[in-house]
């Protein structure tokens, strides 16, 4: 009797365990989900609202060839799309003629169509949070025309064009743009920007191929598209924003002669002062950068001529800088976010005398830049190799 008692217990335990061994009962197998890649989305002119989706294709995902760019084979994804009331009406008309079940964990880019971006971006602020799925870490991109004709372009380099969109987006010449990012600028009530794409048709090439490029970045005034910072402009916003990326400056040092700069680094100090009502920022950047390519054949060995370079060089940077706060002015936008700069320094007085009034102010405001540029390396050459002398 003894022993039995204490099998009993032992028993009862083994029962137990294996009933929290068994399988998970909600499990959902792989086979069973549509992996969402990209999303973009658009409003229609009768106002509704279309919802597309990049999906791959998984009996074509074997070989290396079957890209949606690729030289030969099919595409290794598909694209579908259907309009609605809302957002989420159009992914419940694609989920009924699907097989699987869309999971949008996988989605790493979300792209919105210019007239969508125009009319105001906030609806996808209470569509995609609500999706635990969703990723805040996804990146927001806005391209021009129809967000599904950058969906439908193709690139060669990489088999998926959402993986080019990603890349393109986190890239080390790009300010990432991510849904977290944006909400919270939004919710400061401070003007985002989104990075702006557009389909691109490959150049010298026997077969022209459907690439896509970023050309700058999308100007919003709240959550409504106004404007597109391109270039120069797109520049001065980076100084602006203190996220200095690396580019390329080109510009005449010379009568008809060209230099590139590539910045490889800087850092902007901004210092806000307030006079009644008159708003000033002192603006000091520090630029670091590399002689790529010299067409006036200078001897940049010789100190008075580097400076020259260097004086060039600021004045390249003091200029794009200007460009970015006249098209913010014009438009009344804080891309920069100056205000939350102004907010840090002096929150009581943001709040009791500048916030109300803040639009008004900014485009008022004036800007004093100083930029301090120097040139630590001439690259490999400091004149062109097949100059006498050398």
């Amino acid at each position: 009797m003894g022993s039995l008692k204490h099998q009993l217990p032992l028993a009862l335990t083994i029962t137990l365990m294996s009933v929290c061994l068994t399988g998970c009962w909600d499990r959902t197998e792989t086979n069973d989900i549509a992996f969402i890649l990209t999303s973009s989305v658009d409003i229609e002119d009768d106002g509704k609202y279309r919802l597309s989706y990049m999906l791959p294709l998984p009996g074509s995902m074997g070989g290396a060839s079957g890209g949606g760019g690729g030289t030969s084979g099919g595409k290794s994804y598909y694209i579908d799309s259907e309009v609605g009331t809302t957002l989420r009406e159009a992914s419940s008309r694609l989920q009924m003629r699907m097989s699987r079940r869309i999971f949008l964990s996988h989605r790493r880019t979300i792209v919105i169509g210019e007239k969508f971006a125009k009319k105001g971006i906030g609806i996808l602020f209470d569509s995609v949070p609500r999706s635990p799925e969703s990723r805040m870490t996804a990146f927001l991109v806005v391209t021009k025309g129809k967000g599904y004709d950058l969906l439908n372009t193709e690139p060669k380099f990489e088999r998926f064009p959402a993986e080019v969109i990603r890349e393109l987006t986190k890239s080390d010449q790009a300010i990432g743009t991510s849904t977290k990012d944006i909400g919270m600028a939004l919710s400061f009530g401070s003007d985002p920007i989104l990075s702006y794409f557009e389909p691109k048709e490959g150049q010298a090439a026997k077969e022209p191929s459907h690439e896509m490029q970023m050309i700058g970045y999308g100007q919003f005034k709240g959550d409504r598209l106004v404007g597109i910072y391109r270039k120069q402009e797109a520049n001065g916003l980076l100084w602006l924003k203190n996220q200095v990326k690396e580019h390329l400056l080109t510009f005449a040092i010379e009568q008809d002669k060209d230099i590139s700069i590539q910045v490889t680094n800087g850092h902007t100090h901004i210092m806000p002062k307030l006079k009644g009502d008159q708003m000033t920022f002192q603006i000091v950047v520090d630029a670091i950068g590399i002689v790529r390519e010299d067409h006036a054949n200078l001897d940049l060995n010789k100190a008075e001529i580097l400076h020259k370079v260097e004086r060039k060089f600021a004045e390249q940077v003091k200029l794009s800088i200007q460009d970015a706060i006249k098209q913010m002015q014009k438009e009344g936008t804080d891309s920069a976010q100056l205000g939350l700069i102004v907010w840090r320094s002096q929150p009581n007085v943001w709040r009791n005398q500048l916030e109300a009034k803040w639009e008004e102010l900014f485009k008022e405001a004036e800007f004093s830049i100083t930029v301090h540029a120097s040139i630590p390396d001439t690259g490999l050459i400091n004149q062109n190799v097949i100059k006498e002398g050398m």
